[in-house]
């Protein structure tokens, strides 16, 4: 997990940077467990598999004609553990990060079969691929930690700028969740989207947090709103479960939204 040194002392994206570099020196297993703290890599890798299969492909492939032979772009890649599981699914996968240590994710990828997996690096505000190269865009647990709201406006611009005309996107934002994290009570999942309105009066509230933990968390209608500006179609949303497989029926802190690009049916 992150070392946790408050944001303003060196900037948002200094601060992930310089501590994903240290936990990369600190060895494979703190590398990995600082994205999404598992105890090692393997760990990660296993858990991914049942992250990427109930988060993103449950969604994403009943929409999809033959995703075997389609390109899927993941925001925030991290270690690659999503991105190793994504692979298995996709005809080809890329993605996309903030920190330096990409070269070190795709040697990891080649090694656990995935070795056509295209990384680059982001400036932390812009996706580094060409218009309409895309058929599928995911990003989990990632768009909570920008520091405001404008960048995941622009993240959500970006992700319709890199899909082609009627590709898919699930995109995760943070959410409101006092009562109903970790917890598996639909009527503290209700009390929580209620509250939401007295806590989020604007529609989203940007946190003074330290580096790895929520900076970001938007209202369902503020997160549906931008959807809508950006010219997405709303397919549908849900609420992420938290530390699958054994945690299935506990919330998670995020929403997801089911979006699709219009302007043709090439999926």
């Amino acid at each position: 997990m992150g070392i946790g040194k408050d944001i303003e002392t060196r900037g948002h994206i200094v601060g992930f940077r310089e501590e994903i570099a240290s936990a990369a020196e600190a060895g494979q297993d703190d590398f990995f467990g600082w994205f999404n703290n598992d105890a090692d890599m393997e760990s990660s890798m296993v858990r991914a598999k049942w992250d990427f299969a109930y988060h993103v492909a449950r969604h994403l492939l009943p929409r999809m004609r033959e995703p075997h032979t389609q390109r899927v772009l993941e925001i925030g890649c991290g270690g690659g553990r999503l991105l190793s599981a994504a692979a298995g699914y996709f005809g080809r996968a890329a993605g996309t990060d903030i920190h330096d240590q990409l070269p070190r994710v795709k040697e990891i990828l080649a090694r656990r079969c995935a070795a056509g997996v295209e990384l680059r690096r982001t400036d932390g505000s812009s996706i580094p691929f060409e218009d309409a190269s895309f058929d599928a865009v995911y990003s989990f647990i990632v768009l909570q930690h920008v520091e405001r709201i404008e960048i995941m406006k622009r993240y959500f611009a970006e992700t319709f700028r890199v899909l082609r005309p009627g590709g898919l996107a699930m995109l995760y934002v943070g959410r409101h969740c006092r009562l109903s994290a970790n917890r598996s009570s639909r009527l503290l999942l209700a009390a929580d989207m209620a509250m939401e309105r007295l806590s989020l009066r604007g529609g989203y509230k940007e946190l003074a947090a330290k580096v790895n933990e929520t900076n970001l968390r938007v209202t369902l209608p503020f997160a549906r709103k931008i959807a809508r500006e950006t010219g997405f179609a709303l397919l549908s949303w849900t609420v992420s479960r938290k530390n699958l497989p054994d945690g299935y029926a506990r919330f998670g802190g995020q929403y997801g939204l089911l979006l699709e690009k219009g302007g043709g049916d090439g999926r």
